[in-house]
């Protein structure tokens, strides 16, 4: 009888320490600052919350990559076998693939900044996802080219063969970046060519689209990394010229570069 008593009291006792030190320990966690501190308002810390999954969002999200993956597949075909554009579904397709990848990535942010919370423009310039949406926008209005829809489509393959663990996608994720890098300096190419031809006011999709590479060069790591092989190449061939002013505007222009990819990395 003595022992059982005896076990009881252990336990009680057991339980009211524990209870008791469980309670110090969530006094502690919860009020870090004594409540009779007339300053304790003022030291307490903020913490945000993270950002909780809105299932409509990641619906649309979801949503506008497959269409973006759908219609592009269309545009394709159209425009890699020359197909006429019978009822105008190439052009259709072309913009409804722009479109889907326009939701999706304004859903992303959407749930990363909440579409009345964004950040200062200079901010949104440094994300790669504005400048594919405001690139997005300007190409729905422009002529058609796979160049131009071939960085959305890669990125929703990216993000679906991410969500749904597709094994030779996820395993060629960095092959495929590259390949959005090659494709953008073919499309500054490809402007360049019919900036020099005077066709439909490709001049200014140049203008703004170098504008963005330059973003892309400070940082994006394909970019860059493709950037200043090219530049290492050239080096080797600008090195060859025995003409003064070439050598210095190129050491410049070098310099230049280098430097604000330095700065850009410390900040």
């Amino acid at each position: 009888m003595s022992s059982t008593s005896e076990t009881t009291t252990t336990a009680n006792g057991s339980n009211n320490n524990s209870s008791q030190s469980a309670h110090e320990s969530s006094t502690k966690a919860s009020t870090p600052v004594p409540s009779d501190d007339p300053y304790a308002y003022k030291k307490r810390k903020l913490v945000r919350r993270p950002a909780r999954a809105n299932p409509v969002k990641y619906k649309v999200w979801i949503a506008g990559h497959v269409t973006a993956l759908v219609f592009g597949s269309i545009s394709f075909i159209f425009q890699i076998f020359w197909l006429p554009n019978y009822y105008y579904i190439n052009s259709i397709s072309y913009r409804l693939s722009l479109i889907g990848s326009i939701t999706a990535l304004t859903a992303t942010f959407s749930h990363k900044f909440g579409l009345h919370n964004l950040p200062n423009i200079g901010t949104l310039l440094s994300h790669q996802n504005f400048q594919y949406l405001v690139l997005a926008a300007i190409w729905i209005f422009t002529f058609k080219s796979v160049f131009k829809i071939l960085p959305y489509f890669i990125l929703a393959l990216l993000h679906i063969g991410n969500m749904k663990n597709i094994s030779f996608i996820v395993k060629d994720t960095d092959f495929l970046a590259s390949v959005i890098a090659y494709d953008e300096l073919l499309l500054i190419v490809y402007l360049l060519l019919r900036t020099l031809f005077f066709r439909n006011a490709s001049g200014y999709q140049l203008t703004i689209f170098l504008i963005f590479y330059w973003l892309r060069i400070l940082y994006n790591k394909e970019t860059k990394t493709l950037f200043n092989s090219i530049v290492e190449r050239l080096d080797g061939q600008m090195s060859k010229i025995k003409n003064p002013k070439v050598a210095h505007y190129w050491y410049k222009t070098k310099t230049f570069v280098q430097e604000k990819q330095h700065a850009d990395e410390f900040q």
